[in-house]
């Protein structure tokens, strides 16, 4: 079963550990897809102010254009500044975006850094108490991923993404996959079906609430 995450590791998958992610981390048909929609985009709103503008003019000279053409007009302008300022965000915040995590020797060292946040820190492995498969749903697909699980959930650490192929995985072959990484870590291991993990969500949720009304009192 492959993993989405581009981990280096040693022989047989064992330690060292070290994912690196760069930029936006896009090859071959997905650059590509990417780039051209983000174009087509960029252009299209380029063309919308464009005739904006041309229509607010003809506004301007035309007394039997309805007043609501002029506003229109300005409407379509401010909407398509912001979303290429939106847009032109986006594609930075990408671009400078870099992670890197190694794991070896006993501990973990993360670093993360992107336009507006740089977040870095090191852990040993011993604080860590389990290796968790957890699943989720997206659009109505359920999926799965694995995670070293740590009390500070800041530092859990994402070790195994199946390709898509395998999100459909059976129940016995994400289990095989889960002890083998709870074996690397000799960790216990935990496989939380989807319910488990809604119902874990909710909790965290109602805690949050708690302390929230708790600080407001």
């Amino acid at each position: 079963m492959k993993n989405e995450l581009k981990w280096e590791t040693g022989e047989n998958g064992s330690f060292p550990m070290v994912l690196e992610e760069k930029g936006l981390g896009l090859e071959g048909f997905s650059k590509f897809f990417f780039y051209f929609c983000g174009t087509v985009s960029l252009l299209s709103m380029i063309w919308v102010i464009v005739v904006s503008i041309g229509a607010f003019a003809l506004s301007n000279q035309d007394p039997t254009t309805p007043e609501s053409y002029r506003y229109l007009s300005l409407g379509c302008i401010a909407l398509s500044l912001f979303c290429i300022k939106t847009l032109i965000t986006f594609y930075t915040d990408k671009k400078n975006h870099y992670k890197y995590v190694e794991i070896n020797q006993g501990k973990i060292k993360f670093k993360e850094t992107s336009k507006s946040i740089t977040s870095e820190w090191e852990e040993k492995i011993r604080k860590y108490t389990s290796v968790n498969l957890r699943h989720f749903t997206y659009r109505g697909v359920i999926g799965w991923y694995i995670v070293l699980n740590n009390p500070n959930k800041e530092r859990n650490i994402v070790l195994f993404v199946p390709e898509y192929q395998y999100q459909k995985a059976s129940e016995e072959d994400k289990k095989t996959v889960l002890e083998e990484y709870g074996k690397l870590f000799n960790l216990p291991t935990n496989y939380l079906s989807l319910e488990a993990c809604q119902s874990q969500s909710n909790s965290n949720q109602n805690q949050l609430k708690a302390i929230e009304m708790k600080n407001e009192q």
